[in-house]
């Protein structure tokens, strides 16, 4: 069981060469967790990278389908908004109910945010990996 931020979602499903070892930690789990937010931010930067011609439209839409591919167990967010209060300090509130899912579910956290694996004041495992 591990807990997926949308920096590692993203990862997966826009390079053909991403790194080996997150592709697999990612696809071949099985068993991926993530608030609802998850959608929402990986949207998000698709379209981003759509925007500063990082990638193609239909690319984008591929990865989307891929996305939603991929068999990731949501979260509501307001089981986690607590404690994502409290993490306030050291991470924003989007990357806190990540790290709050993490404890909750005591799973480890795979993220290619190296601000959000450095922060102070958790108790979450982070697995952090190069971005591609």
């Amino acid at each position: 069981m591990i807990v997926v931020d949308a920096s590692a979602v993203v990862d997966v499903i826009t390079h053909d060469r991403a790194d080996p070892l997150i592709t697999q930690r990612i696809r071949g789990d099985g068993d991926l967790h993530a608030p609802h937010l998850v959608d929402v931010e990986v949207t998000h930067a698709l379209r981003r990278l759509v925007a500063s011609g990082a990638l193609s439209s239909d690319r984008a839409s591929d990865a989307r389908v891929d996305a939603a591919n991929l068999l990731i167990m949501r979260y509501p967010h307001l089981a986690l908004l607590e404690r994502a209060w409290e993490l306030r300090d050291s991470l924003t509130v989007y990357d806190a109910v990540y790290v709050a899912l993490a404890e909750l579910l005591r799973a480890p956290l795979v993220t290619c945010d190296a601000r959000l694996a450095q922060a102070p004041g958790h108790d979450a495992e982070i697995e952090l990996f190069a971005p591609s």
